[in-house]
């Protein structure tokens, strides 16, 4: 299991944020635009910092439902292969529908998000509120450079991603929080 915690966690001085999601970029860095989701959540981590939690995962099953055990709500951003034009996005909110596995068929990570979605479910173990974002991939070989339309993709649901929180949690900025 390769599970990575946000190695900037809180900001001295700083309370930890409470009812505010929990990112999680998943993705491999050496599969090309299988890194979609980790450099998606990288850049919303960025636009945010130190207001948001962020966690990177290569994908397992076993490795998802470890980072978000116990969190009420998590946003998940993966790169998806389902036939869609390549770095076009996808925003499913799986806390009470299922997230179909066709859109995640060529997973690297051998049992992988949409099966995770669905074990925690059975095992009530899924997030009250859990939303995946999908960047469609075209390139999965060896290799660290994302495609083209892909990084296109990952800065775009960054963004929607960072805008989903904003409105939805109102994260203040840090000149808003008073200094320690």
């Amino acid at each position: 299991m390769h599970l990575v915690r946000d190695p900037l966690p809180e900001a001295p001085g700083r309370e930890a944020l409470t009812g505010t999601p929990l990112v999680i970029g998943v993705g491999n860095d050496a599969h090309r635009d299988d890194a979609a989701g980790v450099r998606a959540a990288r850049l919303v981590r960025a636009l945010l910092w130190p207001q948001v939690r962020m966690v990177e995962c290569e994908g397992s099953a076993t490795a998802l439902l470890e980072a978000w055990r116990g969190e009420p709500v998590v946003i998940v951003v993966d790169a998806m292969s389902s036939g869609a034009a390549p770095g076009s996005l996808r925003r499913l909110d799986v806390s009470t529908t299922a997230l179909p596995a066709e859109l995640f068929r060529s997973s690297t990570h051998g049992l992988g998000l949409a099966e995770a979605v669905e074990l925690a479910r059975s095992l009530n173990e899924l997030p009250a509120t859990c939303v995946i974002y999908g960047i469609e991939g075209v390139e999965f070989g060896a290799g660290t450079r994302l495609s083209y339309p892909v990084e296109c993709g990952v800065r775009e649901a960054a963004l929607q991603i960072t805008e989903h929180i904003l409105s939805r949690w109102g994260v203040p900025s840090p000149e808003s929080t008073p200094a320690p």
